[in-house]
């Protein structure tokens, strides 16, 4: 990952496990990555996928920039939608406390 985060930033973990009926998902998952993009305290993103479990951790500079996020009215449009396109979710929000890189 490219992203530069430092000690203190905020680790925002989405597990979830996709459900079958994706109608839309898509499209708004371009959106929502479009319109995070814009938020001045965002400082990115990693996704990790296999056939069952995904994580989509995002990372951002403090909890004021997250509750931005999290009030942002496609956010708020896309979580709606979470009972179905996902079997099971969960969200972690996290501090950096350490963060060693070999590259």
């Amino acid at each position: 990952m490219s992203t530069k985060i430092s000690k203190g930033s905020i680790i925002a973990s989405f597990i979830y496990e996709k459900s079958t009926n994706l109608k839309g998902y898509e499209e708004m998952d371009l959106l929502t990555i479009n319109e995070v993009k814009k938020n001045d305290g965002y400082l990115g993103h990693e996704l990790f996928s296999s056939s069952e479990k995904n994580i989509f951790i995002s990372y951002w500079k403090d909890m004021n920039s997250v509750d931005k996020w999290k009030n942002n009215s496609l956010q708020i449009q896309a979580k709606k939608m979470g009972p179905v396109w996902y079997k099971s979710y969960k969200i972690q929000i996290s501090h950096l406390k350490n963060d060693y890189i070999l590259e």
